[in-house]
C-alpha cells in the first residue's frame, strides 16, 4: 500500500458533525412531514366543514321550497290536478264553511223580489267580461278565432272572456226572477221579455245549472234531526253542514281588476 493511500481515521469532531447534520436533516423531514400532515388534516377538516356548510344550506333552501310548496298546496289541494286551467286559479284561496240551511232559516238577502234584493245579486254577478291573451287562449285549448276586443285604456287586443261562476250566478238569479214574475214583468229585464224568449233564456239557465252541479257533485254528508219548533216529531234534513269552499270575494276583486270595455266595431 502506497504511503498516500493509507487509511486516514476521521476526526471524532467531524464524527459528531456527522451524525448531527444527519439528526437535522431527519429532524427536518420528519417536521416536513409533520407540516404535510397537518396541512392535509386541515385540509380535510375545511373540506369537512363546506361538505356540513354545504349540506346546511342544502337543507334550509330544501325545507323553504318544502314550506312554500306546502303553502301552494294548501289552497290547491282541492283542485283536482286534471283541473282545467285558468287564468284565475293562482288567487284562489280555500276556506271552511258551514252552511246555513235549517228548516228555520235566517233572513238572505238573496231571497225575495224588489230593489234591495236586485241590489244584492247585482253586487255578485254583475262584474263584467275581461281580456284575456292569446297564450291564455291556448293554454285553455279554446279556438284563436274567438271574438277579439281592444281594451281602451291599453290598446291591447285580446279575447272577450268571462269567469263561469259569474255566469251561473246570473242564471241562478234569472230563476229567482221568473219565480216572481208578476213583479218582474213590470219592472223589465230578462224575465220581461217575449215569452218565447224568456221561456228559451230559463231552459238554458236551468241545463247550465244542471250540468254544472252534476260536474261538481257535491260528495259532502247531511243527516236527519228533529225540529221541535217545527211544532212535530218529524225528521228534517240537517243542511248545516261544513263545506271546504273558493273565497268567492277573491275571485269577484280579482275579476273586477281585469274587467275592461270596449268598442264593439273595433
Amino acid at each position: 500500500m502506497a504511503p498516500g493511500d493509507e487509511y486516514q481515521p476521521i476526526p471524532l469532531e467531524d464524527e459528531k458533525h456527522s451524525e448531527t447534520s444527519s439528526w437535522r436533516s431527519r429532524r427536518s423531514l420528519e417536521d416536513l412531514y409533520q407540516a404535510q400532515s397537518v396541512r392535509r388534516t386541515l385540509c380535510q377538516h375545511w373540506v369537512w366543514l363546506g361538505h356540513i356548510a354545504l349540506l346546511s344550506v342544502s337543507t334550509t333552501l330544501f325545507a323553504l321550497a318544502f314550506c312554500l310548496h306546502y303553502s301552494r298546496l294548501s289552497n290547491l289541494a282541492a283542485t283536482p290536478q286534471s283541473s282545467i286551467y285558468s287564468p284565475a286559479t293562482p288567487i284562489v284561496k280555500y276556506e271552511n264553511v258551514r252552511y246555513n240551511l235549517t228548516p228555520i232559516m235566517d233572513w238572505s238577502p238573496y231571497v225575495g223580489k224588489g230593489p234591495e234584493v236586485d241590489e244584492a245579486w247585482e253586487q255578485i254577478s254583475r262584474v263584467g267580461d275581461m281580456m284575456i291573451s292569446r297564450e291564455e287562449v291556448e293554454r285553455l285549448g279554446m279556438s284563436l278565432d274567438s271574438l277579439k276586443i281592444t281594451d281602451p285604456r291599453t290598446g291591447k287586443v285580446g279575447y272577450r272572456a268571462a269567469i263561469e261562476v259569474f255566469h251561473q250566478l246570473h242564471c241562478l238569479n234569472l230563476l229567482r226572477q221568473y219565480t216572481w214574475k208578476e213583479y218582474y214583468v213590470n219592472v223589465g229585464g230578462d224575465v220581461a221579455a217575449d215569452p218565447e224568449d224568456v221561456r228559451g233564456h230559463v231552459d238554458h239557465c236551468l241545463e247550465t245549472l244542471r250540468m254544472n252541479l252534476m260536474c261538481q257533485a257535491d260528495v259532502g254528508v247531511f243527516t236527519f234531526k228533529v225540529y221541535p219548533e217545527l211544532g212535530d216529531d218529524d225528521p228534517w234534513p240537517d243542511f248545516s253542514t261544513v263545506h271546504t269552499c273558493r273565497n268567492f270575494d277573491d275571485i269577484r276583486d280579482w275579476a273586477r281588476g281585469r274587467a275592461v270595455t270596449w268598442d264593439d266595431n273595433a
